[in-house]
């Protein structure tokens, strides 16, 4: 205990030399540590990012017919009774073998009908939809103004058909005889939803006299994102279990980005490997320059009777509380740049997070980095002999 005490001070007393063997161990660290915790952010963020472009997999009647397909390119004719809902959800679970991974099932109900909007009726297309689910399957989903629905008889409607029609917040809109008043409108996506007026889910269907029947049954599931066997596995059941109805992929940008995410952290990793090595390169010669400095102390100790082994416990252990030190402050380092990466260029929007199993890896760089690049120069100067430490040569 006593010579670690004397490895402590040993470092206070060279601030200098020991700050530059610091700052070599804290940038690894640092880099490593931002590397981790933003791939972290991003895996976590993986089904808001899906959701702009959107569902993992959807379920519709089997033989759409053109004739039936509204012009902005939805079925309005055709259903599935809802009793299907659960035997899809079924076989995505079976799929996913994991009874904690989240499965949200997303139902709407689509219908193309003359609605009046003041005294003007136009042709429209009406989602009924559950806005709660909706939401937690679209995180991405936002509205430009007003708010989302809070009784039965209140709607929302997509960006360009609000701004085609001059529709503002308050007016009403009425479909199926009945008055529905405008909540929100909702930000534009590039998509047929841009164009639709969304009203609740159970009312549209009563409306419309369909109660008991779905357009179109989507499903929002990350494993499925991450994995595109599974996904593939997952639409195949469906399609060869549950009559009259297709499943499909209708896009497998998730499942791509998440291919591209593992490749790019293997990638980053490398050049991660690439930083600590140069770090331990350069903690080397530093440690080195700062032993041959301390050769006659080395003989010092020596002389008054310590051991080989002593003064490896020495040297080794200040540089050990330098590596601790070093992981301590890159850990941190690496929470505020990936913050500042997030806030300024990701936008993941996942804040700071503490993980502890990566502050256990940045201490265990910091502590690898040290020891590694100082073993070899402390292991060979502990050899010195006492009248070789006092020779001129060694001097400054």
């Amino acid at each position: 205990m006593e010579l670690i005490v004397l490895a402590i001070k040993d470092i206070f007393r060279r601030k200098g030399k020991s700050l530059y063997l610091l700052i070599a161990i804290v940038i690894p660290v640092a880099i490593l540590s931002t590397i981790l915790l933003t791939f972290d952010n991003a895996d976590s963020s993986l089904s808001t990012l899906a959701s702009k472009f959107g569902f993992t997999l959807i379920v519709q009647p089997k033989n759409i017919r053109v004739d039936k397909i509204s012009q902005i390119g939805v079925n309005t004719q055709e259903y599935i009774p809802e009793g299907v809902i659960a035997d899809v959800e079924r076989i995505v679970r079976e799929t996913i073998r994991n009874p904690k991974d989240k499965v949200i099932t997303v139902v709407r109900f689509y219908q193309e009908d003359d609605l009046l909007i003041g005294k003007a009726k136009v042709s429209s297309v009406v989602a009924g939809i559950d806005f709660k689910t909706e939401l937690e399957a679209k995180p991405s989903w936002k509205l430009t103004s007003g708010r989302w629905p809070e009784n039965d008889q209140e709607a929302v409607l997509g960006g360009s058909y609000a701004s085609s029609r001059k529709v503002s917040l308050q007016d009403t809109v009425t479909l199926g005889g009945s008055e529905f008043k405008v909540a929100g409108i909702l930000q534009n996506y590039n998509s047929s939803e841009d164009y639709m007026v969304f009203a609740p889910f159970a009312v549209i269907q009563k409306l419309y006299n369909k109660s008991g029947f779905v357009s179109v049954i989507n499903i929002q599931n990350v494993s499925l994102d991450k994995d595109k066997k599974m996904l593939q596995t997952a639409v195949a059941e469906i399609n060869k279990n549950i009559p009259n109805i297709m499943a499909l992929s209708p896009q497998q940008f998730s499942t791509m980005k998440y291919a591209l995410l593992k490749k790019s952290l293997k990638f980053l990793m490398a050049i991660v490997v690439a930083t600590i090595a140069v770090s331990i390169f350069s903690i080397f010669n530093i440690v080195t320059s700062v032993l041959y400095s301390r050769i006659k102390e080395i003989g010092l100790l020596k002389s008054v009777g310590a051991s080989r082994s002593q003064l490896l416990t020495i040297f080794l252990s200040e540089y050990l509380s330098i590596g601790l030190m070093g992981g301590l402050i890159g850990y941190p380092l690496g929470l505020i740049m990936t913050y500042l990466l997030d806030s300024l260029l990701l936008k993941l929007g996942a804040g700071i997070k503490i993980n502890i199993l990566y502050v256990l890896v940045a201490l265990l760089v910091g502590v690898f980095c040290s020891l590694i690049a100082s073993f070899y120069p402390t292991y060979r100067l502990s050899k010195i002999k006492i009248t070789d430490s006092f020779r001129s040569q060694w001097e400054g």
